[in-house]
């Protein structure tokens, strides 16, 4: 993979956490039927603030791998076209969005009472907006690439991170004794979020995405390091496992809630997705015109 691309490895995955925050967020609210409390009011901050700022860093990141990053501008006119052109349209809108969520809870920005309304709205664009990012590398002169497997791939890590992402931050209000209500209850309908992203990944690198080795064409293929993949089976393990075992032996203890295994689960989880956008933008080959 050439250097100039691990700009699009980290745009890809911060707006695949911000989306995934959301979609953690509306777990939550779905499963405490939406109920109001200051340390409520907290989490919907930290959930928006934080989606907001991991989007704002993407779209700079994005920036980075353009040799002429004035010349983006004229990108947005073939959205009509274009999945490239419709990817930066929905992600500045995905932003405009997030800033209204904030300015309505903080400031009453619109009324507060909307802020349900555009929260749905954020989530909704966010996830046309990680549709339209997996459509870009859907090119039908890149096999590898042109399959099932790029979207499957592009949603399981929206929820994989979204989900890490969340339960660590819940662990870290509960350490700053924010008295968030049921917090047992949040964090294991997180647990449950990252175990169905876990089984979907594994299951798609097993029987969906194809292997490099099944390229065919005339040029030479590319190569990618074994060390790669296994990194990333290693990492992804290693995070679900110690999720696992926090979840059946420490969430029930005293002090359950903010255990270093957390912090350490989601850390290996985020390595093994950093592998897994190596792996993928490695795998480049085009056949065709």
């Amino acid at each position: 993979m050439n250097n100039n691309e691990w700009p699009l490895v980290f745009f890809t995955l911060l707006s695949q956490i911000s989306v995934g925050i959301l979609i953690g967020g509306l777990a939550l609210w779905l499963a405490t039927k939406n109920s109001v409390s200051p340390a409520m009011d907290i989490l919907k901050k930290v959930f928006i603030i934080s989606a907001f700022c991991l989007m704002g860093i993407a779209l700079l990141t994005s920036f980075l791998h353009l040799a002429s990053p004035l010349h983006s501008i004229y990108a947005l006119s073939n959205a009509g076209a274009s999945w490239l052109s419709r990817e930066i349209i929905l992600a500045s809108l995905y932003l405009f969005t997030l800033a209204i969520c904030f300015t309505s809870l903080r400031f009453n920005v619109p009324h507060s009472n909307l802020f349900n309304q555009l929260y749905l709205a954020s989530l909704i664009i966010g996830l046309v907006l990680i549709w339209a990012i997996s459509r870009v590398y859907m090119i039908p002169t890149v096999p590898l690439w042109n399959t099932p497997a790029t979207p499957v791939a592009f949603f399981s890590t929206t929820l994989l991170l979204g989900g890490s992402m969340v339960l660590l931050m819940i662990s870290v209000l509960a350490g700053k004794h924010v008295q968030l209500p049921e917090i047992t209850k949040l964090q294991s309908v997180m647990f449950y979020l990252v175990s169905f992203a876990v089984f979907i990944t594994l299951l798609n690198m097993l029987l969906i995405q194809p292997d490099i080795s099944a390229a065919t064409g005339s040029f030479l293929l590319p190569h990618v390091s074994q060390w790669w993949k296994t990194a990333r089976i290693l990492f992804l393990l290693a995070g679900f496992s110690g999720l696992t075992y926090w979840f059946t032996y420490q969430l029930p203890s005293p002090g359950g809630s903010t255990s270093w295994l957390i912090y350490l689960s989601a850390g290996c989880l985020l390595l093994a997705e950093i592998a897994g956008k190596y792996i993928f933008y490695a795998s480049y080959y085009r056949v065709g015109v």
